[in-house]
């Protein structure tokens, strides 16, 4: 009975693993994120917040008629927001765009509901941790004028991941050792790749250390156990957070390291995520799968809905097989990657910008004609003139520049200039497409960037303007400029006669109409069923060798388990031991220790055994943890013995005195062995809610299983296989661990073991 029931819960864990798989897929996304819609429009959803950050209070101000579901970490959250679970969830800024880069299926309103400073957070009144403040407060002023900060940023919040690394090499230790509390699951401010702590906090730290000659401890808890671990004094500060009034109370904050906001995070229709490229022309990319208009004919060819192009394409493709529609730009990519379709109708700022980003899709030699990019204005606007001579005045030199670093590779060198000039002409409103890239777009601060704003913003400066840029859809925009609330719009507009008829325009770059297509000798991405399965197998398991993790995690989960399951049996049974024959002390402090033990969550047992009782010592999470499932386990053997014993008849006690044993003996040799299989199937069930329960242990900056779990799942934001992957790991370990407690009940048990055994050294007659 026992083998089919392992077998059925074997077969529901692998269909589980198949139906979460499938529905992990981008189709399975059915929501809609408008940039015409407010954050506002979200109060009285169903809200995700962070337990223990200041999205508590966020959601309590702002959203207060909303059903609010409280998370751990930002991977919980996106996993309750894809399958549908909360409508919306709010986040830090450059938390929340770093994801949407990652997971396009999870996009944010941009419009900022709070905006504040992050700092490291450090022990209040406390000398040595003002000092140690003081310390990293001068190291990040000089920072910040060297351009040091500058240069973290570009590489933690770009797209160039190569970049992404932290050397620890050269952590001297001359001066000591400093112990530093973050949260593993935080990108891009903490998180882990290639199996070793990285992110923008994580590369300030270290380079914090070599200057000043630290050695560096990196402790991981949820972020609600960051401030307790630096009140402790377990850790001498925390990385990263929200400065508040509140918190200010609670911890001393070093001066700022970067400012955001909150925003709220919703689901995405368009998956497309920022893309970049590089390269002015029709001949970059990949060899295309097809080279002629003539090579197109019976292929299937898409386009955006509600765009008007079949004619135009039927002109130079005399037998197109079908014309297909796609909403997003994204999704019509992905169509040509996989084969649903053969090819794509866009213009080149689009393309050129997917085809070298993407080595899978290539550009279509041929155009499909010629248009230009354009920077609208009012009808009849008379600045119009004004600035089409400040725009001719940039050579053709700085505007091929600009073209190329819009839509090039390296994300440290897309920022907008500063508008430091006077500006004593004034201030133009212009209205920005803001989901456009390379065009125009929000950059990795927050601000709007792209070729089309740093255009304007040339221009600007030569006629001593200041701009104010306002993000907003590509349709907004237009009607934005013809309604006169805003001077001029830009965009990626291409400029057409039938939108001259309404506006005037400054013809800016050349634009054409062009077609993408699979790269020649690319296979088409697997879409099937096995093929998602095997990517997310990949990205789970084998990318960044994340394998290691989930390897690291089982061997803590491991030591932590067998070690508490050894001390805990041990410490219940010299309890009962002590307990046996109705000592009065013993017994009151044994009640006393098992109501208190098994009355308390244990969470809540580790967090004060480490944040409290342990606070001052140097022992480790993991030791504690052991303390504590010790504690657990040997309060639920003492009951165990206790029934045990007690279901024994006192007459076997009394036939063992007669027999010539003494109490200790009567006790080893006859009592005990016909207690055992009384409470050993007890004992196996705790054994396996013991390994399970060592699941909380990531609270305590333990990275066992279930934390190398939500690591993973910070990293490539795939909620389901890494959770089922956990499970069926921990269904496997409790699985081995009571096949071992198996054996031992069969091996003592009494009815197994020999006369001569049970009756050794008892005295006779004979």
């Amino acid at each position: 009975m026992i083998r089919n029931q392992r077998c059925l819960s074997l077969i529901v864990i692998l269909m589980t693993i198949l139906i979460a798989v499938t529905f992990s897929c981008p189709a399975a996304v059915c929501a809609q994120t408008d940039d015409e819609q407010e954050w506002k429009d979200y109060n009285g959803k169903r809200l995700g917040v962070l337990t223990g950050t200041l999205m508590e209070d966020v959601a309590k101000t702002y959203f207060p008629d909303s059903e609010y579901f409280y998370f751990n970490s930002y991977p919980d959250c996106n996993a309750a927001l894809l399958a549908g679970k909360i409508d919306a969830y709010l986040g830090d800024e450059p938390g929340i765009r770093t994801m949407h880069m990652e997971q396009p299926q999870i996009d944010y309103i941009h419009d900022r509901i709070t905006s504040q400073d992050y700092s490291f957070a450090f022990r209040k009144d406390d000398e040595k941790s003002a000092a140690l403040c003081a310390e990293l407060n001068e190291f990040l002023k000089k920072s910040r004028e060297d351009g040091t900060l500058q240069e973290i940023d570009d590489i933690w919040f770009g797209t160039d991941e190569d970049r992404k690394v932290v050397d620890m090499g050269g952590l001297t230790g001359e001066n000591g050792k400093i112990k530093v509390v973050t949260t593993s699951t935080d990108m891009p401010f903490s998180y882990i790749k290639d199996g070793k702590n990285v992110g923008y906090d994580i590369d300030i730290v270290v380079r914090f250390c070599k200057e000043r000659g630290y050695a560096l401890e990196l402790g991981d808890v949820d972020f609600s156990g960051r401030i307790p671990a630096v009140q402790s004094g377990k850790y001498d500060f925390s990385t990263d957070m929200n400065v508040t009034d509140e918190r200010k109370e609670e911890v001393l904050f070093s001066d700022p390291t970067s400012t955001g906001g909150v925003v709220l995070a919703v689901l995405a229709e368009d998956s497309s995520g920022n893309t970049v490229s590089n390269g002015n022309g029709l001949d970059v990319g990949s060899e295309p799968e097809y080279k002629s208009f003539e090579e197109l004919n019976g292929k299937t060819i898409s386009m955006l809905t509600g765009a008007p192009f079949e004619e135009l394409i039927s002109s130079r493709v005399s037998d197109v097989k079908e014309f297909t529609y796609y909403t997003s730009m994204a999704d019509m990519i992905l169509g040509v990657k996989s084969g649903k379709t053969d090819a794509g109708f866009m213009n080149n700022a689009v393309a050129v910008l997917a085809v070298n980003k993407d080595p899978e899709i290539a550009l279509f030699k041929e155009d499909l004609g010629a248009a230009s990019f354009g920077i609208a204005f009012t009808k009849g606007d008379k600045r119009r003139d004004e600035w089409q001579a400040a725009f001719d005045k940039i050579s053709e030199e700085e505007k091929a520049e600009l073209w190329d670093k819009w839509t090039g590779s390296d994300e440290s060198i897309k920022t907008v200039m500063d508008q430091d000039w006077p500006g004593n002409a004034g201030t133009v409103n212009v209205a920005a497409c803001d989901t456009l890239q390379p065009m125009s777009y929000v950059g990795e601060g927050g601000e709007l960037c792209g070729f089309d704003v740093e255009m304007i913003l040339l221009m600007a400066k030569e006629l001593d303007y200041h701009v104010n840029f306002t993000g907003m859809d590509f349709a907004a925009a237009l009607a934005t400029v013809e309604s006169g609330k805003a001077d001029m719009a830009c965009g990626s507009i291409v400029v057409t006669d039938e939108r001259k008829e309404k506006m005037d325009f400054i013809d800016y770059y050349p634009a054409y109409y062009v077609l993408i297509v699979r790269a020649a000798g690319e296979q088409a991405v697997d879409s099937s069923f096995w093929g998602r399965t095997k990517s997310s197998f990949e990205k789970t398991f084998i990318r960044e060798d994340r394998y290691k993790l989930f390897i690291s995690g089982i061997l803590t989960t491991l030591l932590i388990t067998v070690l508490s399951i050894l001390f805990g049996t041990i410490l219940g049974f010299l309890t009962y031991m002590a307990c046996r024959n109705g000592n009065k002390v013993a017994n009151a402090i044994a009640r006393f220790f098992v109501w208190l033990v098994q009355g308390m969550p244990v969470v809540v047992l580790l967090m004060i055994l480490y944040y409290i009782i342990f606070a001052k010592s140097e022992i480790s999470g993991t030791v504690v943890s052991v303390i504590a499932f010790t504690l657990v386990f040997g309060s639920g053997v003492f009951g165990m013995l206790k029934t045990g014993v007690g279901a024994i008849d006192k007459g076997q006690t009394e036939a063992a005195y007669a027999l010539g044993y003494g109490d200790l003996h009567s006790f080893f040799r006859i009592i005990l062995p016909q207690a055992v299989p009384h409470f050993l199937p007890t004992y196996k069930g705790e054994v396996v809610s013991l390994i399970k329960a060592t699941a909380i242990v990531g609270y305590i900056a333990v990275q066992d299983l279930t934390k190398m779990g939500d690591i993973v799942r910070g990293r490539t934001y795939e909620a389901f296989f890494p959770l089922i992957a956990v499970a069926v790991i921990y269904f496997i370990l409790g699985g081995i661990m009571t096949f071992i407690v198996g054996k031992i009940e069969v091996n003592i048990n009494p009815k197994r073991r020999k006369r001569e055994d049970i009756l050794k050294g008892v005295q006779s007659d004979d």
